[in-house]
């Protein structure tokens, strides 16, 4: 073999040899490039794979801000007066039915029911709490002096008149009756049996007292009028008036015609009054 031929032998096993060199060099230095990126993340990596199981980040940092939100919330409520407490709650419900009203979407709406339900809910705390002390306190139980059961409350009702009958015939003791009318009209023929009723019924006595010299089948002596209307500017009939006897207070308690428990409401209202001037004139006198 010449030297020529082995000289370019040679020369062609280089020319080979070296793109090998090329790319080993390349692998190596990629091989060291990733060992220093692994070295230089493994400290965080490590920390992140040592800790527990924290879900999707996004998640627990969401959470985090609702749970800091709601402790404020509570810190704020333990600062404020009960009074304060409402006041806030009543502004913030109003102003998410403001929102709702006006831009009705679903986020306002849901954001305006789901406030009102849990004032909703604790109005019935409130309710269930109220109850709860009233059953266990019988002085504090209002039903018991006004029920509200339906069997209860005919005993109360049966009672109660019991009671204002027993006032009614006191009172005719001390009270009669000016009974002003005339032959000629319809609602006097009409209001005079309910005089009459009531009458009889509390044991008043009636003065019959006729402006046109008439009788009615009730009260068939009536008196002619020898003026008292008059005196009493009796103007429109019929007309009916209280008189206490001791005093000559009179009370005017009806002028037109009337029913029965309206002249009983009238007669209860109007001497209760009368008895509170009584009373204050007297405590005056004795001063």
């Amino acid at each position: 073999m010449s030297a020529s031929y082995q000289k370019s032998v040679i020369s062609n096993q280089k020319d080979f040899e070296r793109p090998k060199t090329l790319w080993f060099s390349m692998v190596i230095w990629k091989y060291i490039s990733f060992l220093l990126f692994f070295f230089l993340i493994t400290p965080s990596a490590a920390s992140f794979f040592e800790r527990r199981a924290e879900g999707w980040h996004w998640y627990q940092d969401s959470l985090s801000e609702s749970e800091v939100k709601k402790e404020e919330t509570t810190q704020r409520k333990e600062t404020q007066t009960p009074t304060q407490q409402i006041e806030a709650q009543r502004k913030e419900i109003e102003t998410k039915l403001h929102a709702a009203i006006v831009e009705p979407t679903r986020e306002n709406v849901t954001a305006y029911i789901i406030t009102q339900k849990a004032l909703m809910d604790q109005s019935q705390r409130f309710s269930e709490s109220w109850q709860r002390v009233i059953m266990t306190t019988p002085t504090l139980d209002e039903t018991l002096t006004h029920p509200v059961d339906q069997s209860a409350r005919h005993v109360y009702y049966d009672e109660q008149a019991k009671d204002f009958s027993k006032h009614m015939k006191g009172l005719s003791q001390e009270y009669g009756l000016f009974f002003f009318f005339r032959k000629n009209c319809a609602y006097c023929h009409n209001f005079a049996p309910i005089v009459k009723r009531f009458a009889q019924k509390y044991g008043w006595s009636v003065l019959p007292i006729s402006l046109d010299g008439g009788t009615l089948p009730e009260f068939p002596n009536a008196r002619r009028d020898n003026g008292m209307a008059e005196r009493l500017q009796i103007t429109h009939v019929p007309a009916l008036i209280g008189l206490h006897s001791k005093t000559g207070k009179l009370l005017p308690l009806a002028y037109g015609m009337v029913s029965e428990s309206e002249i009983e409401r009238r007669i209860e209202m109007l001497t209760k009054l009368a008895d509170k001037i009584l009373n204050k004139a007297s405590t005056g006198d004795q001063k």
